[in-house]
């Protein structure tokens, strides 16, 4: 008999203990072993819970983590500090840990493998990027006989689905953002989702997995969608093109380079047909060439599947992955790395000619005192330091790179 702690009974926690419960007979006729979960973690103990009598229910985590009869611990605050407390203090008692939350394993990343490999325990997260998408355990697979040469991704439904929205109604972002955060698609602060946040922690999970190496949050270019307005949108049609909020990291013998930024995609590409609140990643390995994944990026069952799917591999092999084994050091070359632009500026009349004279744009048209630069082969830094210099507001200029 195994016995299973959900930390957090909120939407993924109740899809998961909903998948769990209604597979269980044929759960445990393939794992040839027997599973409960025996107790869960809430805030309001008032609250009425559709449980089986034998779970316990506690606000107390010391109680979870001092049974020594609890053999994994799955952690589904949402917290940062706490759920990272959750997670490092079950690991030490020597409990499997699977997890959610890709705040904790982004920033802790090193920390926790650390700690897991040290205990001998199994630290799974497969639900932190991607919802639904079985992605990390086939990356996790592939590094063995693969060596990742680059990964791309649509990684965020929130975002992808206020860019679909406004390229198909061609209604404006605040208005879509009110929707999304009225379906539950967007936080009440959307700014994790919108300036590319959420994105760039999936990335630096992704990336430092498929490299084998380290890659910390303040390592990835982040850029995100809040500034595009109606013109852009119509600009970017008028190139027969859509936009994407486009997770990228790509590994050669010089280094790496790995950003979050809107990007223009041709109507014909693989990611413009990527719509609404869907996600997909691809990696491409020297073997087995390109990977493409797709699915639901969040919600109660699609999420709550992806920690089942842990769950069970811990239930079936007691699945422990060392990444810290023998990790590699490569060189950030995002500083360097130069692409195809597209920048907006709106107003500013009198810095148009001087940013058209500093980048030389191959196209360039101004229109109701607003101003569309195409630049081909120029930094994203050194273009965003000169606006700046030149006095421009955020709100004013949106820019996004042109192709991946």
């Amino acid at each position: 008999m195994k016995k299973i702690a959900i930390l957090g009974m909120g939407t993924v926690g109740q899809g998961l203990y909903e998948i769990l419960m209604e597979r269980k007979e044929k759960i445990e006729e393939v794992i040839q072993d027997t599973f409960e979960i025996s107790a869960v973690l809430v805030s309001n103990l008032e609250k009425e819970r559709n449980l089986a009598p034998t779970v316990k229910i506690t606000n107390d985590f010391t109680e979870i983590l001092e049974d020594e009869e609890i053999d994994i611990v799955v952690e589904l605050t949402g917290a940062l500090e706490q759920g990272y407390d959750y997670i490092k203090s079950s690991l030490e008692k020597g409990k499997d840990v699977v997890t959610a939350n890709k705040s904790v394993i982004s920033k802790y990343y090193d920390s926790l493998h650390e700690i897991a490999a040290k205990e001998g325990r199994s630290l799974l997260y497969e639900a932190s990027v991607g919802g639904g998408i079985p992605i990390i355990k086939p990356l996790k697979e592939e590094i063995l006989i693969n060596d990742i040469e680059s990964i791309q991704g649509i990684l965020n439904g929130t975002c992808n689905y206020i860019l679909s929205r406004l390229f198909q109604e061609k209604i404006s972002y605040g208005e879509i953002l009110k929707d999304a955060q009225r379906l539950g698609y967007a936080e009440a602060d959307p700014t994790a989702d919108v300036e590319g946040l959420d994105s760039m922690r999936k990335l630096r999970i992704l990336s430092s997995i498929a490299y084998h190496t380290s890659i910390d949050e303040e390592e990835i270019e982040t850029y995100g969608i809040s500034t595009i307005i109606k013109e852009d949108v119509d600009y970017i049609e008028h190139m027969d093109s859509t936009l994407k909020l486009l997770g990228m990291s790509k590994l050669t013998e010089e280094g790496y380079v790995a950003s979050v930024e809107p990007t223009i995609v041709d109507k014909s590409d693989y990611f413009a047909t990527v719509d609404m609140a869907f996600n997909s990643i691809s990696f491409v390995g020297h073997n087995i060439g390109p990977l493409k994944f797709y699915g639901y990026g969040a919600g109660k069952l699609p999420t709550g599947d992806a920690v089942a799917r842990d769950v069970i591999d811990i239930l079936l092999t007691h699945a422990t992955v060392n990444l810290n084994h023998d990790k590699k050091e490569f060189k950030n070359l995002n500083e360097s790395a130069k692409g195809q632009y597209y920048l907006r500026i709106s107003n500013n009349t009198n810095t148009f000619r001087k940013i058209s004279d500093k980048f030389q744009p191959i196209e360039f048209k101004e229109k109701n005192d607003i101003a569309y630069f195409v630049f081909k082969n120029a930094n994203r830094d050194e273009i965003i330091e000169y606006v700046d210099k030149l006095g421009i507001y955020p709100r004013d200029f949106f820019l996004a790179k042109v192709g991946y």
